[in-house]
C-alpha cells in the first residue's frame, strides 16, 4: 500500500513539474513575442533574437533599444517563477532512484531552483550585481546536483542513455555559458554571439534532460510498485 501511495504521489508531482515546464515555455515565447528589441551586440534591433538576446533581457522593464517592455517583463517573470517552482519537486523525483545520494542532490537542486525563481525579482537592469551572483550561485549548485545524477548509472540503464547523454550535454553547455558570462561580465571581455547561442542550446539540453529524467523516475517507480507484495 505504501509503495502504491508513493508511486501515485510521484505521478502527481511529475505532472506538476510537466505543467510548470509548459508554463515556462509558453510564458517565455510570449515574452519573446512582445519584446520590443535591442541586444548587447545590436542595440537598435527590433524584436527578440535567439542569436543575440539573452533570456534575462526579457526581464528588463525597458528593452535595450529603449522601448517599454512591461508586458515582456511580466510574461518572463511568470516563466522564470514557473520553472523555479517546477524544479522543486523535480529534483526529488530525479534523485529518487539514486538511493543514499537522494537528499544531497535534492538539497543542491532546491537551492538552485530558489536562485532561479529569485532571478524573476532581480532583473539585470535593476540589480546587475545581485543578478549575476544569484545566477552563478544557482548554476553552480544545480550543476553539482545534475553531475551526481548524470554520473550515477542506474541498474539496467544504458551507458549512453538519453538521460545521461542529455544531462552531460546540458552540463557542458552550462559550464561554457558560465565561463563566457564571467569573461564578459567580470573580465572585461567583449559581447559576441557565442554566449546567447550557447545559452539557448543549454536550455534545450536542460529541457530534454529534465523530461528524460522524469520518464526514468516514473518507470522505475512503477517497477518498484509492481514488485511490492
Amino acid at each position: 500500500m505504501r509503495s502504491s501511495s508513493a508511486t501515485t504521489a510521484r505521478s502527481r508531482w511529475s505532472a506538476f513539474t510537466l505543467a510548470a515546464l509548459v508554463c515556462f515555455m509558453a510564458s517565455m515565447l510570449l515574452a519573446a513575442a512582445v519584446y520590443p528589441g535591442g541586444s548587447w551586440t545590436d542595440r537598435e534591433a527590433t524584436g527578440f533574437s535567439l542569436l543575440r538576446n539573452f533570456w534575462c533581457d526579457l526581464l528588463r522593464a525597458q528593452a535595450i533599444n529603449g522601448a517599454d517592455n512591461t508586458w515582456g517583463k511580466l510574461f518572463a517573470s511568470i516563466g522564470f517563477a514557473a520553472l523555479g517552482i517546477g524544479l522543486w519537486p523535480y529534483w526529488w523525483l530525479a534523485a529518487a532512484p539514486l538511493g543514499g545520494r537522494q537528499r544531497r542532490v535534492a538539497l543542491c537542486g532546491i537551492f538552485s531552483a530558489a536562485c532561479l525563481a529569485a532571478m524573476a525579482y532581480l532583473p539585470s537592469d535593476e540589480q546587475p550585481v545581485l543578478h549575476g551572483v544569484v545566477a552563478l550561485g544557482g548554476a553552480l549548485t544545480g550543476s553539482i546536483a545534475a553531475l551526481i545524477c548524470v554520473a550515477t548509472r542506474l541498474p539496467g540503464e544504458a551507458r549512453l542513455s538519453l538521460r545521461r547523454a542529455s544531462g552531460a550535454l546540458a552540463l557542458s553547455l552550462a559550464a561554457l555559458n558560465a565561463a563566457l558570462y564571467i569573461y564578459v561580465a567580470y573580465a572585461g571581455g567583449g559581447e559576441t554571439l557565442a554566449q546567447p547561442l550557447v545559452q539557448k542550446l543549454a536550455t534545450l539540453a536542460l529541457l530534454v534532460w529534465m523530461l528524460s529524467s522524469l520518464r526514468e523516475a516514473r518507470l522505475r517507480a512503477r517497477l518498484v510498485s509492481r514488485a511490492a507484495p
